[in-house]
């Protein structure tokens, strides 16, 4: 029996901690991946250079540390022998991060033939993008060492390669996106093919606008609701990153350990996108906006992908910045030339300050010398003036419900019948009695005993007591409306069988045309409020129709509600309205007299600020 001797010689590369690639993806990630023609090109010219290859591989390294499919062999034709060698070795060289050497490694039929085995990571910006593998004829060790070393020079020639294809592809996608005639387009554009080329789960842009952020463009998405969370989210990690002027990276920001990331952590955790990625695009006059990439948490923003797009946002951000300037209408143009006109005039020092100035001061002038109508504005309600509750005259069950709440009823009309049966019962078990005790009475009479009719006496008395109660009984079983009026609440349809208890409200019904109306008048806005002063109510549901209104009486108690106290003001309507209904709700205006504009615009600042001061003893 023969034995297998296997001789290992390791040469060391540049040493790069490989933990990272246990988080990377499959492949290369965006463009710094390596292409499938410059690797079968690269591979085949080094075969062809050394003379006694057998067989040449390059393999790409997985995001779980292991080997990957094969993406260039060669040659290309023919059954691939040794392939099992072929991957143990490149596992080897991408687990310790270095070339590997094994001398006579058997392989083919039965084994028995011999090669040896040389293998290299392949490093761009320090990360492997392959593992190149390759089998050769027996050599000397110092030939073995020659191959090695060319093979590391060879991954040096192919990162090289790769920046200037990176470069390049950069020339392409900005040239493409910058053909279109509008920013819109563009920025659709440009999110797109970032999608595409990067693996996106989504790729966002946004243009500054004043001191925010408003997003103009979501891969896949042709229109969105710019009040939706996920944009409001997206904008303010855009605005964290240009607020900041730097590249921002979730989890983690290398360039800047002391970078706030609390909106890009926020976006991650709401929308289940673990990795983010946000670039500043720069300007001519400073940074016009942003773009966002976002990635599932196992796959992280490398380097090299944040470089590319920084690089691509400095190429097409100035000429983004042109296509907002074409693309804004005749009024803004017109306003821009109008602003440049009178700086030419007034001079360029701090003009818009000026204007701001002598606009505030003419504005504060003209509302000093405008009278206008003051009015208190607060919630009100529409209540009936009198409100009737009919409750469960007894314990029972809900046998015929014909209203519920919102249905007109007229007097002793009929709404709802409790189940009487048992006291049907009850008053035909003493009406036998009554019938019983009064034939014992009549045989009494006819013997003139004086004593037992006395007793009888009593009991028929008792007897008919006890059934004029359970005829009461029956009648108050059924529920019938008080008055003409409108149901405000109650609905028992939905409950027929359901048991009832002595007391419990079933129904409240309220007068059709005798209304008043509640305003829930904040604490600022009290003072003044009297009796007989007048106002316009405005129903939520009738917001055609204003009704007229007179202050009746203020409660003097105020109620808390939240973090607000209010007083209750009463008001009746001065012409009854069929269209009104018990618990409408809306606006309702109290008119306090003439006031001038600038009052009326600032008093609720100016009386905060006066209490403000107090309290703090100015």
């Amino acid at each position: 029996m023969k034995t297998e001797v296997t001789h290992t010689d390791e040469i060391e590369t540049p040493q790069v901690a490989l933990a990272g690639n246990q988080e990377k993806r499959d492949n290369a990630s965006g463009f710094s991946s390596l292409p499938t023609d410059l690797a079968n090109s690269w591979l085949t010219w080094h075969c062809r250079m050394v003379a006694g290859i057998i067989r040449g591989a390059l393999y790409l390294p997985l995001d779980s540390g292991k080997i990957g499919s094969a993406i260039s062999m060669w040659p290309a034709e023919g059954q691939v022998e040794g392939e099992t060698q072929l991957i143990d070795v490149a596992s080897q060289a991408l687990t310790e991060n270095r070339g590997v050497v094994r001398s006579k490694e058997r392989y083919g039929p039965d084994n028995r033939r011999v090669c040896d085995l040389v293998a290299s990571p392949l490093l761009v910006n320090d990360e492997p993008v392959a593992i190149a593998v390759l089998m050769i004829s027996p050599r000397s060790e110092l030939q073995q060492h020659a191959i090695l070393q060319l093979l590391q020079w060879g991954g040096e020639w192919m990162g090289t390669l790769v920046k200037q294809q990176s470069a390049s592809q950069r020339e392409v996608v900005a040239t493409a996106i910058l053909g279109h005639s509008s920013s819109h387009t563009a920025a659709m554009e440009m999110v797109k093919q970032l999608a595409e080329h990067f693996e996106c789960e989504r790729v966002s842009m946004g243009f500054r606008q004043g001191l925010t952020i408003r997003l103009q463009a979501i891969s896949n998405i042709a229109s969105f609701d710019p009040r939706a969370q996920l944009v409001r989210r997206i904008e303010a990690a855009m605005e964290e990153a240009v607020d900041q002027t730097t590249s921002m990276i979730y989890p983690g920001n290398e360039d800047r350990e002391s970078a706030l990331n609390r909106a890009h952590a926020e976006l991650a955790e709401r929308h289940d996108n673990g990795a983010i990625c946000t670039i500043p695009l720069p300007g001519q006059a400073g940074i016009i906006g942003a773009f966002t990439l976002e990635r599932k948490a196992r796959h992280p923003f490398e380097k090299d992908t944040v470089l590319w797009c920084e690089a691509l946002a400095r190429l097409i951000g100035p000429a983004m910045e042109s296509k907002q300037r074409e693309d804004r209408s005749f009024w803004s143009r017109g306003s821009e030339t109008a602003l440049e006109f009178a700086s030419n005039i007034l001079g360029a020092s701090r003009l818009r300050l000026k204007l701001f100035i002598l606009a505030v001061m003419l504005s504060v002038i003209t509302l000093s010398f405008i009278d206008g109508n003051y009015r208190v504005t607060a919630p009100a309600t529409i209540e009936g003036e009198v409100r009737q509750i009919l409750a469960a005259p007894q314990d029972g069950y809900i046998k015929q419900a014909d209203v519920r709440a919102g249905d007109l009823v007229k007097k002793d009309q009929l709404m709802a019948m409790l189940d009487d049966r048992n006291l049907r019962l009850e008053a035909k078990k003493w009406q036998s009695e009554y019938n019983k005790i009064e034939k014992e009475y009549q045989d009494a009479l006819a013997k003139r005993d004086r004593t037992t009719l006395s007793v009888l006496r009593a009991q028929l008395d008792q007897v008919d007591a006890e059934l004029w109660l359970m005829e009461e009984k029956i009648r108050r079983a059924q529920l019938r409306a008080p008055f003409d009026g409108v149901v405000v609440s109650g609905d028992l349809s939905q409950s027929l069988g359901a048991p009832v208890e002595t007391g419990q409200v079933l129904y409240e019904v309220a007068p059709l045309e005798h209304y008043r109306v509640v305003l829930e008048v904040d604490e600022h806005d009290a003072a003044g409020l009297d009796a007989g002063k007048s106002g316009q109510l405005i129903i939520t549901a009738l917001p055609q129709t204003s009704f007229a209104i007179s202050l009746d009486n203020v409660v003097p108690v105020a109620i808390s509600r939240e973090t607000s106290n209010f007083f209750r003001v009463e008001a009746s309507l001065k012409e009854p309205s069929s269209l009104l209904r018990p618990g409408m709700r809306g606006i309702a205006k109290v008119d306090m007299g003439e006031r001038s504009m600038l009052w009326i615009l600032t008093h609720a600042a100016v009386d905060r600020i006066r209490l403000w001061l107090w309290s703090a003893g100015l």
